[in-house]
């Protein structure tokens, strides 16, 4: 998503570290899109390379506006249970 508003005071509602990382984070984008809650990832896509691997440089967070911070807390929690929103 690219949000036309400012997103500078947009709040951090999950952060994902480790392997897979972006594509967690993409997947809790996609979900709380579906939600109907706008949400962002950043970085959006920083990467360093070794050799023939390339890796995502620190952890990738998901942000939102802050009046839909709780709401999308409760959808990724949702899903993290495995149930539907």
């Amino acid at each position: 998503m690219k949000p036309t508003e400012d997103c500078d005071e947009w709040v951090v509602v999950a952060q994902f570290d480790g392997t897979g990382m972006g594509m967690a984070a993409d997947m809790a984008v996609s979900h709380l899109e579906g939600s109907g809650v706008p949400a962002i990832r950043l970085p959006t896509g920083a990467t360093t390379s070794t050799f023939d691997s390339i890796y995502p440089v620190g952890p990738v967070r998901v942000l939102v506006p802050p009046d839909q911070a709780d709401r999308a807390r409760e959808v990724l929690a949702e899903e993290a249970a495995g149930g539907d929103s």
